[in-house]
Order: structure tokens, then C-alpha cells, then sequence
């Protein structure tokens, strides 16, 4: 499987009131992973993807979430142990990429997938925010990052 992996602190204020991690607190574990994955570079992999939908440059390529769908599996509870996201590219558009994401519980001694998210990103121009096709160079980074598009309940 084509997947990259991050690793992710839980935060005590990540809990509600049950004890359990809020489910607020996914889109932000999935934006730090697209952070980490397609700027930073600083997942376990090197990948490849980064600074090609995203650069210094005000008027360069930016990368905007269009649509973003968590389907929650399980409870997750407060652990010291940092949960995993794995990410993978699903689908390739001309101007975007279908991430598809698995979050897995880190304190469970077995692989425990307590949730998953597709996450539409459409690259834009960052002066006029128009759809930008993505570059040769930015489609070869992504394409050895592709696996099969998740299946999500309805």
C-alpha cells in the first residue's frame, strides 16, 4: 500500500465531556497531516509531495479543501500514545486530489482504524484563486502515493 504516515500528539483539551476525543478534533488531526505531508515533509516517509501545492510565494499555488467527509468507526480514547494518520491519494483530477485518510488509535496493541476521511483539495493560483492545473513535476510526486479510493458507508 502507497501510504504515507504521521504521527500525531493527542491534546488533553481534545477530550469532550465523556472522556473521549471530540470529534471536532479530526479535521484538525487531518489538516496537520495534509501540513505535514504537502509542506513540511516531515511525515515518516519522504514523499516527495511537498512544496509543489504550496510555496512561499503569495501569488504562488495554493491548496484549498473543497469537500471533506469523516465517517467515524470507533471511540477514541485519551491515550499518552500519538494516533497515526495514514494518507494516501485516492483520485488525481487536473486541478485537484481526492486524499483519502485513516486514523488509527496508537495506544491499541492490534491496527485499529477509528476513523477514516476523504478530504477533496483543489490546487489554486494564489493571485487570481482560480483553479490552477497541477504541474508535471507536482503529478509525478503524487502518483507512486496512489492506492485504492476508500469506501465509505452511506
Amino acid at each position: 500500500m502507497a501510504r504515507t504516515h504521521i504521527d500525531i500528539e493527542l491534546r488533553w483539551g481534545d477530550q469532550d465531556a465523556y472522556g473521549h476525543i471530540n470529534n471536532v478534533a479530526f479535521p484538525r488531526y487531518l489538516e496537520e497531516a495534509r501540513v505535514r505531508t504537502f509542506w513540511r515533509g516531515s511525515g515518516r516517509e519522504q514523499t516527495g509531495m511537498e512544496h509543489h501545492f504550496r510555496g512561499d510565494d503569495p501569488d504562488g499555488p495554493k491548496m484549498l479543501v473543497a469537500n471533506q467527509q469523516i465517517e467515524f468507526l470507533q471511540v477514541l480514547e485519551y491515550s499518552d500514545s500519538p494516533i497515526t494518520v495514514e494518507l494516501w491519494i485516492g483520485r488525481l483530477g487536473g486541478s485537484s486530489l481526492e486524499l483519502h485518510t485513516e486514523i488509527l488509535d496508537g495506544s491499541a496493541p492490534e491496527r485499529r482504524v477509528v476513523a477514516r476521511a476523504i478530504t477533496t483539495v483543489v490546487i489554486v493560483n494564489g493571485a487570481t484563486m482560480r483553479p490552477q492545473r497541477l504541474s508535471e513535476e507536482g503529478r509525478a510526486s503524487v502518483e507512486p502515493w496512489m492506492d485504492e479510493p476508500l469506501q465509505m458507508r452511506r
